[in-house]
């Protein structure tokens, strides 16, 4: 049962969600409305951090584009070549 509430000191929506069984493991099932809602599609990252005492934070995060830092790096490493292996060989 889904029980929103609304945090008007934080101004943070809220819904409590109850854990259910996915295999031999629990999972937090999180609708597609709600991902909507969120402007997040089927693809999301999220980032779950574990609360000392108890609990955890769970929130989305953008994925990098692995070849536009590789792209960037090898940018940077062409500009600034000379600088850097003389710094290396110090």
């Amino acid at each position: 049962m889904l029980v929103p509430e609304f945090n008007h000191e934080e101004g943070e929506n809220m819904i409590i969600k109850q854990l259910t069984q996915s295999g031999n493991s629990k999972a937090i099932v999180i609708d597609k409305a709600l991902l909507q809602a969120a402007g997040l599609d089927e693809n999301a990252l999220f980032q779950v951090v574990i609360i000392p005492n108890g609990g955890m934070l769970i929130q989305s995060v953008q994925a990098t584009n692995e070849n536009l830092v590789k792209s960037a790096f090898r940018k940077v490493m062409k500009k600034n070549h000379k600088l850097l292996k003389r710094l290396a060989d110090k």
